[in-house]
């Protein structure tokens, strides 16, 4: 017997996506202000904003 796996929603796929990156961006902030390099801070915390937007945008549909 074989599995058969539905189609993924594309929504989902997105989501999960948008995810990691805010995930991974809250890490890039971290690891910044560990360095305490104020240039990678404001690199970083524009990374987060922006995969802060990105999450609400989609959770909003």
């Amino acid at each position: 017997m074989t599995a058969q796996t539905l189609p993924q929603d594309p929504t989902d796929e997105r989501r999960a996506a948008a995810a990691c990156r805010l995930y991974d961006a809250e890490c890039a902030l971290h690891a910044a202000h560990a360095a305490h390099e104020d240039a990678w801070v404001a690199a970083a915390s524009q990374k987060l904003h922006d995969a802060v937007e990105a999450w609400l945008t989609l959770a909003a549909r």
